[in-house]
């Protein structure tokens, strides 16, 4: 039996990260980026104008203002994505869209709302005026977003390492980037054991017989975390139904979830299986719910040059399967992706219940955590009396309470939040 804590060293010494490949932009949302992105152009690639208005010239309007404006000649109108047809000289002023390129002889632009342009317009100005008054002064370079502002060429945008979100692909496709290289999702089965387990969407429920839940959980959780979950059904308690779903899993992903059958029962063959066809790292923790867990390597017998297949043997139980994942496989999946940070996101909260007796092992609570004004609370009794399930459909976080440790109300606690509540 190991210790948490030396659980998931061993976990993260035995899982890579995946293989690299160039996918379309927006297909790398949630992927890690494995190339340093370089603009390859400046933008904006010249001056433009920051709002709506006029470009003129600064020595033009020195002096005004809403009692003294200065009034100009109108000479045309420009938007963004053309270019200038005409020159702004003495006494000109030549209406222009935000995005505009500037035109020559114009070094500023003052705002629509500094001129007699109407404030209440929608469109175009009906009026198609041939003057303008201007009631401010604006210095030279006023309201003009130089060349080269928003980036310059050349300039490093982004490090291998970074995960794309949303504001990174608008990044990429300022500068015109359609693909980039990244580390691919990998690819985890789903193989779930057990004679008692039936699929869930039966009408009625036989007696002795329990829904197969934890697939879906393990495969929402595969998703969430950036994986692709492989479904494989159900091995029922024979050593050639569970060999047949393994064999079918071990060429074609990168790493395998199984979940009950890894207890000490006479029909938990798991461990059993692993041992002829590969390598126990360990087995059972000193944490629960979830102890009856085994974490080991599964030979490729057609890949024999390729690293072997991580297999994670989840407890059978619904609420040990969940904590095996969050605390074992969630790092595990992470590092596969590429990413760095693996530390389960924790904050500290006060304790707004009890749990006054000294706990045997280290216990984990499904918990209900809050943000207040004061901070962090969290109930760790959520479900009350009725039962185990009910408080794991409230739950938004774990609380692991040490071995020999009791949580008195107004106690300080550590917290992990699940990152999907949040």
């Amino acid at each position: 039996m190991i210790d948490y804590s030396s659980a998931v060293k061993k976990v993260l010494e035995h899982v890579h990260s995946m293989g690299v490949e160039e996918k379309p932009l927006l297909q790398c949302l949630g992927l890690v980026l494995q190339e340093d992105v370089h603009a390859g152009i400046g933008l904006p690639q010249a001056d433009i104008s920051g709002p709506d208005g006029y470009a003129v010239r600064s020595a033009d309007i020195e002096g005004a203002g809403k009692l003294h404006p200065v009034t100009l000649k109108v000479v045309g109108t420009l938007r963004a994505g053309y270019l200038p047809g005409k020159k702004v000289v003495s006494g000109t002023a030549l209406r222009i869209m935000t995005g505009s390129l500037v035109p020559e002889g114009a070094d500023c632009v003052v705002r629509f709302e500094d001129t007699d342009e109407p404030g209440n317009k929608n469109g175009p100005n009906p009026a198609n005026p041939s003057r303008v008054k201007i009631h401010v002064a604006v210095p030279k370079g006023g309201n003009i977003r130089r060349a080269g502002t928003n980036i310059q060429n050349g300039t490093l945008l982004l490090q291998k390492g970074t995960v794309i979100g949303p504001t990174q692909i608008s990044a990429l496709s300022s500068i015109g980037r359609a693909k980039i290289k990244v580390v691919r999702r990998p690819v985890i089965a789903v193989i779930a054991t057990g004679d008692e387990l039936v699929s869930s969407g039966r009408k009625k429920l036989p007696l002795a017989k329990s829904y197969n839940s934890n697939t879906a959980t393990v495969a929402s959780l595969i998703v969430h975390y950036g994986g692709i979950p492989k479904i494989l059904g159900i091995a029922r308690d024979r050593e050639s139904s569970l060999v047949k779903k393994i064999d079918e899993a071990v060429n074609g992903v990168d790493a395998i979830i199984t979940s009950g059958g890894a207890s000490r029962g006479d029909y938990d063959l798991v461990r059993l299986v692993m041992e002829r066809k590969g390598e126990i790292i360990f087995s059972m923790i000193k944490m629960g719910p979830g102890k009856a867990v085994a974490f080991g390597t599964l030979r490729r017998p057609l890949m024999r040059m390729a690293a072997p297949v991580p297999v994670f043997c989840l407890s059978g139980p619904p609420q040990g399967c969940l904590i095996n994942f969050e605390t074992l496989v969630r790092p595990a999946l992470l590092k596969m992706r590429g990413l760095t940070e693996l530390a389960h996101p924790a904050v500290k909260a006060v304790a707004l219940d009890s749990i006054p007796s000294k706990m045997a092992s280290t216990f984990v609570r499904f918990t209900d955590l809050k943000e207040t004004e004061d901070g962090y609370k969290v109930t760790l009794n959520p479900g009350g009396t009725v039962g185990v399930l009910s408080s794991l459909a409230i739950a938004n976080s774990l609380t692991i309470i040490p071995k020999g440790s009791t949580v008195q109300v107004g106690d300080t606690v550590e917290v992990l939040p699940f990152d999907w509540c949040f």
